[in-house]
């Protein structure tokens, strides 16, 4: 899409004069292009995607306008909304510019680890009006597509003839852990129920932003769910994103406070990941762009990272 088109877009619908426009190139999410946008007074991250429930950007402005530091604002349109669509159904939404670094590149510190935990759990303790919290996802948009999507790279890759090398190499690593993937398809263990929150959905450090404080951005995927789809994280072995010491979680915890956890629930949520993962990294490869790296990150979820881990 143009910038001439997005500065219009901009204009019309949050009032906002445009002087200077800078893609941003970060996150796996596919269906979403972000930009840092300048005005005369302010920057902005504006995102326009296709991903995710109107539910989830409706929620980080409740919380965001209940006080829970850590939750960018909402800017809000010239008609007072969240949000306007473009395009095939995208939502262009936009939020401060937080000029801050990626937490899974700079790691946390004990005591950010600490803060984390306290942002995690005001996040859970949150009571969205009725209408809100009724309105929410009980399940994952992404695990929704994932059997289809399964079904298709099965098929693709078993009986058809390979694109190009990246795409056989594919075949030949879902060959080799026929046994893992098969698992994770058809061992799924049984579904938590526990009391549901408002969970992120999705809270590694890739989503975390850091300044003087901690942000926790990309709202898309926010789900009612037992306190252990985002527990998961920190829990479940996701390496680098979650916390990699002892002491990391303990200072996680700290700031989370008392809670039993449901391990069963950390081992269902680590499972549902794991397939996502394997199944949607794997679907890049093959549709693209970057596929290269798709097919990197899919060899090191089923070599070392969730997928080992959920069928070990």
């Amino acid at each position: 899409m143009g910038d001439t088109l997005l500065r219009r877009w901009l204009l019309d619908d949050f009032g906002l004069d445009v002087v200077e426009l800078s893609p941003v190139a970060h996150g796996a999410d596919l269906a979403a292009q972000v930009w840092n946008a300048t005005t005369a007074t302010n920057r902005y991250a504006v995102k326009w995607s296709g991903a995710g429930t109107n539910t989830g950007h409706q929620v980080a402005a409740f919380l965001a306008d209940s006080g829970l530091s850590g939750v960018p604002e909402m800017i809000r349109t010239t008609e007072g909304g969240l949000w306007t669509f473009h395009g095939k159904k995208k939502r262009l939404t936009i939020t401060p510019w937080i000029d801050g670094v990626r937490a899974a590149e700079s790691g946390l510190t004990d005591e950010q680890w600490t803060e984390y935990g306290v942002l995690i759990r005001r996040v859970h303790d949150a009571e969205p009006p009725p209408r809100l919290r009724d309105a929410l996802p009980k399940q994952s948009h992404i695990d929704a597509r994932v059997p289809a999507v399964a079904e298709k790279l099965q098929t693709r890759l078993s009986t058809e003839a390979p694109e190009d090398e990246v795409e056989e190499e594919l075949a030949a690593v879902w060959k080799q852990y026929d046994a893992t993937i098969t698992h994770l398809l058809r061992a799924r263990p049984p579904e938590p129920t526990g009391p549901r929150v408002v969970c992120h959905g999705d809270p590694h450090l890739g989503n975390v932003l850091v300044d003087d404080h901690l942000h926790l951005i990309d709202w898309d995927d926010v789900i009612l769910a037992p306190r252990e789809q985002d527990l998961m994280f920190m829990l479940g072995g996701m390496g680098d994103v979650g916390p990699t010491t002892s002491e990391q979680l303990d200072a996680f915890l700290t700031g989370y406070g008392p809670h039993p956890i449901d391990h069963d629930a950390i081992r269902y949520y680590r499972h549902v990941r794991a397939l996502e993962d394997v199944v949607m990294w794997s679907d890049q490869v093959i549709t693209g762009p970057d596929n290269a790296y798709a097919l990197q990150v899919t060899k090191g979820i089923l070599t070392k990272g969730l997928a080992a881990l959920a069928v070990s």
